[in-house]
């Protein structure tokens, strides 16, 4: 008997009580063993679909099966060895998608699932995984296009945490223009340009970005026009391609949501770059801005406050730069100017000077929910002065205090506190 694909096998073991069933060796027919009918003709039906999946390469029958447990009963019986080109153009069943899946990448965990289909969680991985495993001196445009033209109309985020290095002097990575150019319809992109593993070919350098890397990739970027998101990670941004990749996002990427360059450090004269090419209209739709370790300084966070003050920045994040007090004070001040949400300010060298600002912008902002200064030098006397402040507020739902010099007592108490604001439905997303 061809057990369901559809059926959790863990549902079949917890209605299954082995113990209270009477296990007569005499009898012929054991239904708890699903090999019962090895030695009972199979139906017509069954030989028929089995027929079907042996010659499927040929005659790719699936929707012209009128039933429902047809299909899925062939589904089961299907090779997954089969060209994707083929499989993407019948086949759409989940269950179907989600048993390659696993089969393929039997250790790898897709994280947030949700209502995706399979199909797109599996063509997404097959991308990134081609993708990062290609070598420059092996790549061909127009193979890389045509697996890209498949995977296009499913393809909505593409995450790519390593990208293979050229073994010549000049390093430069494979060329992401193509790939990026032909997702007509990616949301999210993730890059990085890091190495994993190199072997014997390694050599300084090899995981340093180079400015044809960014030509060619800001280059795919303006064709993406429903981008919503773009991050770049642990990437050593010059100036010149820090005003590249602003120019190509503002231009091409209109629905642009969340802009980040984590560990990138860039620097003042990086982000200053970047600010310069930022017109009045460019990034209309700008939410979300992430710019951890970047090792920028207080005169650098102004000029970025001056430049987001009139947009609707829902999210900051700054934290791991040393922009000092005085940095904290330029953020602080402007966000009553903008409808943020969450501010991060974490290992940002503040001190206790920032107790007047801090103390303001607890009491009077009603729009911040999440406040991360932990990791800085704050006085233990700020504490009870806080404690008061929060009392007054009926917006903030986290205050991370940790590591700042103010006692686990009144942390514990401000917690308390905070706490009552949150919504009792959405606690699970903290």
């Amino acid at each position: 008997m061809k057990y369901p694909n559809t059926l959790d096998l863990n549902t079949y073991r917890a209605y299954m009580c082995a113990r209270h069933l009477n296990r007569d060796k005499t009898r012929q027919l054991d239904a708890i063993n699903l090999d019962w009918d090895l030695n009972v003709p199979e139906p017509l039906k069954v030989l028929c679909l089995k027929a079907i999946a042996d010659s499927w390469m040929t005659v790719p029958y699936f929707r012209e099966l009128p039933l429902c447990e047809d299909r899925q009963y062939l589904l089961d019986l299907l090779d997954l060895n089969f060209p994707l080109e083929t499989l993407c153009a019948r086949v759409r069943s989940d269950a179907f998608w989600k048993r390659a899946f696993h089969h393929r990448w039997r250790t790898f965990v897709p994280i947030e699932v949700g209502s995706k289909p399979w199909i797109r969680i599996y063509l997404e991985q097959h991308l990134a995984e081609l993708v990062e495993h290609l070598k420059p001196n092996e790549y061909d445009q127009e193979s890389v296009k045509r697996i890209v033209d498949l995977c296009s109309p499913f393809v909505r985020e593409l995450r790519l945490e390593r990208l293979q290095p050229s073994l010549s002097d000049n390093s430069d990575h494979v060329p992401l223009d193509a790939v990026l150019a032909n997702l007509r319809r990616l949301q999210r992109i993730s890059v990085t340009y890091d190495v994993k593993d190199v072997g014997h070919n390694f050599f300084l350098g090899c995981a340093t970005i180079t400015e044809m890397d960014v030509k060619l990739m800001t280059q795919g970027l303006e064709r993406c026009g429903e981008l919503t998101e773009f991050r770049l990670h642990s990437s050593k941004l010059e100036p010149t391609m820090m005003k590249r990749i602003s120019a190509a996002l503002g231009k091409g990427c209109p629905q642009l949501r969340t802009i980040a360059f984590p560990h990138c450090r860039c620097g003042d004269i990086g982000l200053r770059a970047f600010c310069d090419s930022i017109k009045p209209h460019s990034f209309p739709n700008i939410r979300e801005v992430v710019l951890t370790n970047n090792f920028l300084s207080p005169e650098s966070v102004q000029e970025l406050t001056w430049r987001l003050r009139h947009r609707r920045i829902e999210k900051l994040d700054l934290r791991l730069n040393p922009i000092l007090t005085e940095g904290a004070m330029f953020i602080i001040t402007s966000v009553f100017y903008m409808p943020l949400q969450e501010l991060n300010l974490s290992c940002c060298s503040i001190d206790e000077q920032i107790e007047e600002y801090l103390l303001m912008l607890i009491r009077f902002n009603d729009t911040i929910k999440r406040l991360d200064i932990s990791s800085n030098r704050l006085s233990p006397a700020m504490g009870e002065r806080l404690l008061q402040r929060v009392y007054e507020n009926k917006t903030l739902q986290q205050l991370d205090l940790r590591n700042t010099d103010i006692s686990y007592d009144v942390r514990a108490i401000i917690d308390e506190v905070i706490l009552e604001n949150r919504d009792p439905h959405s606690l699970h997303t903290w």
